[in-house]
């Protein structure tokens, strides 16, 4: 996968470029805009690959940072990259041109990680916090995390030189953030889409009627029930959802209706009932 051609990009570009190429591709590919899922993730994965200066510098080298030995063409060249061989031949000749580059990651505190449990509604809005963590030298440090809005149960976020620091005259570590997201008693989420059900009698469903639902931020929003409304039938709000975790556009809150059938009726009421059911 050529990452800068995904994006519409020259090799070499800025992340100023890479960051204005990804959001013009990912508003025009969003699968809720009616663009393709699976180019909507080779963008995505361009972007999370390219946005990382060790991935981007491997990339820039002629080598898939997710895919390290597989081949690549550029230019009408073709380039085999084994970094094991590469360092080998080198090395005959007291020279690794990989030596700077794996001495920097040595000479670094370790990264420390830890779990976040949030909310849905932090999802929505994203969340800053303060958390306290342990060093391996038994001391602690407190530090503020800022959780973006979108961020998926499982997700884990890397805030650089956040880490570990108890080693002098070397960078700090890194900070490796754990997401979970705690469920919730009425929405669950698919994707950036929420869905919650509506329990509604069953005249409202055959009459239909306007039902009034409260979103995940406590709006309310009002969605008319058209007459003979099946169980089951899922009703889209455009809008409502999650935000995407780049590109900001939320997805849509889904409302499937649940028809609640009355088990205590009269005689006259099945009379009634029966009389309709007839055409009488």
């Amino acid at each position: 996968m050529d990452y800068y051609s995904t994006l519409g990009l020259q090799r070499g570009a800025s992340q100023e470029e890479i960051k204005k190429a990804y959001r013009s591709m990912a508003m025009k590919h969003h699968p809720d805009r009616g663009g393709n899922e699976k180019t909507f993730k080779e963008i995505s994965q361009a972007y999370d690959v390219l946005t990382d200066p060790q991935k981007k510098q491997m990339v820039d080298m002629g080598m898939d940072p997710l895919n390290p030995h597989q081949q690549h063409h550029h230019g009408g060249q073709q380039f085999h990259f084994n970094t094991g061989n590469f360092e080998d031949i080198f090395s005959q000749f007291g020279f690794n041109p990989f030596g700077s580059f794996q001495q920097q990651q040595r000479r670094k505190n370790s990264s420390i990680q830890v779990a976040v449990e949030i909310t849905l509604l932090d999802v929505l809005n994203g969340k800053s916090m303060e958390a306290e963590i342990g060093m391996p030298n038994g001391q602690r440090k407190l530090v503020t995390i800022n959780i973006p809005a979108g961020v998926h149960h499982g997700q884990q976020i890397k805030y650089g030189g956040m880490g570990d620091s108890s080693i002098p005259h070397i960078p700090p570590g890194d900070l490796l953030v754990n997401i979970k997201i705690k469920s919730d008693d009425i929405f669950q989420r698919d994707g950036n889409n929420l869905i919650c059900e509506w329990k509604m009698p069953v005249w409202d469903a055959i009459l239909g009627n306007s039902i009034n639902i409260k979103t995940i931020d406590d709006r309310t929003i009002n969605i008319n029930i058209p007459p003979g409304t099946q169980p089951d039938t899922m009703f889209s709000c455009s809008g409502e959802g999650l935000p995407d975790v780049h590109t900001k556009i939320k997805g849509k809150l889904l409302v499937k209706i649940k028809i609640g059938i009355p088990k205590n009726l009269t005689q006259e009421q099945r009379d009634l009932i029966l009389k309709i059911k007839h055409g009488i």
